[in-house]
């Protein structure tokens, strides 16, 4: 399992071009970006990798303890459900609980909000990660932003996404 995840963090740092990043950024990179798991099992990704001694965490970032180049990383690499399912200490054959007034799913429903007004998912997710860029603000928030811009109503969900936010 160490094999895989160093595999897994490799593949990923490479994608991003650089060899030092925020734990926040590695985990919405892995989940809204990349779609390989959820933000919960990127969340379990980052903590085994880091128990592991593939990641550490210094100042505030995450750095590989390895040499990024040196791993050999399958083309258009994507992590087994297998692997994720034993990250997240599910068995594999189970399914996923959904949770839609849960604080950690408001980002989803707000994709849900975003698909219903006629913008693409994948449209809606670079929109917001073009805005939190744009503005430091937190991917919620970014992502309310974007669903006002398409006339979107988010009048419910200021109280669950301002939780979230500061819930962090």
């Amino acid at each position: 399992m160490v094999e895989d995840m160093t595999v897994c963090a490799a593949a990923f740092f490479r994608s991003k071009g650089r060899d030092v990043i925020a734990e926040k950024e590695f985990t919405m990179g892995v989940s809204l970006d990349l779609r390989w798991m959820t933000v919960k099992e990127a969340g379990a990704l980052v903590n085994a990798m880091k128990s592991a001694g593939i990641l550490e965490l210094k100042d505030g970032y995450l750095r590989p303890k390895f040499d990024i180049s040196e791993v050999d990383v399958p083309m258009a690499y994507r992590p087994s459900p297998d692997f994720v399912k034993r990250i997240a200490g599910t068995p594999a054959d189970s399914k996923p609980v959904e949770t839609p007034q849960s604080e950690d799913n408001v980002f989803a429903e707000m994709m849900a909000i975003a698909e219903k007004s006629g913008m693409r998912r994948a449209g809606y997710i670079a929109a917001c990660n073009l805005m939190q860029k744009k503005l430091d603000v937190d991917i919620e928030v970014a992502g309310m932003m974007v669903l006002r811009t398409i006339g979107a109503d988010v009048s419910g969900l200021y109280g669950r996404v301002r939780e979230t936010v500061i819930g962090k």
